[in-house]
């Protein structure tokens, strides 16, 4: 599964990658639409459940 949205601080488009593990909980993968793919080596950021809050929760 993969989603995209604008991200209106850069306005540069951030897509998004679930990756389903069967054995762990599944990982949610943010990275530029445009990076390159030497840029994919080190512009993304992971999150596994636990990692990350609900916006709600934060206000």
């Amino acid at each position: 599964m993969s989603a995209s949205f604008e991200d209106a601080s850069t306005q540069r488009r951030v897509s998004t990658v679930v990756i389903e593990n069967p054995n762990s909980p599944n990982e949610c993968v943010l990275y530029p639409s445009d990076a390159t793919d030497e840029e994919l080596e080190t512009t993304w950021v992971p999150a596994e459940e636990g990692d990350y809050t609900r916006l709600l929760d934060r206000r």
